[in-house]
């Protein structure tokens, strides 16, 4: 999660200078919801003392991921339904990018850690 709070910070800073205040904003949230979707996934499958057991593994795992997507939509549901600013085209686009940007950010994190790791694509040693 690091880097992606990184990438998250570093986009909403550069869309601050570049392009203001309110879109610095828009760009930071979108990072954010990336962020408290990805919290969920990693509580769930690494955190939730409940979910250490072998057998409680795979539901775990199915549980954070379906999770994720549904935090994503809510936030995604709320911030348009409860923020009007945010309905503006150029808001959108760098609501969507700093969430896409944060989401990218995680993936390419993962690869790493596998590839040092020295693990397959599902993070276990076969």
């Amino acid at each position: 999660m690091r880097a992606q709070i990184s990438s998250a910070i570093l986009f909403a800073a550069l869309v601050t200078v570049l392009a203001g205040a309110s879109l610095g904003l828009a760009a930071a949230w979108g990072g954010t919801i990336s962020l408290i979707a990805y919290a969920w996934g990693g509580f769930q499958v690494w955190l939730h003392p409940g979910n250490r057991a072998p057998e409680r593994m795979a539901g775990a795992a199915l549980r954070a991921e379906a999770g994720k997507v549904v935090i994503m939509l809510a936030l995604f549901g709320l911030t348009f339904a409860k923020v009007p600013g945010l309905r503006e085209l150029t808001h959108v686009v760098v609501l969507f990018l700093g969430f896409l940007l944060a989401q990218i950010a995680g993936w390419v994190q993962v690869a790493r850690l596998d590839r040092r790791l020295g693990t397959g694509p599902d993070g276990q040693d076969d």
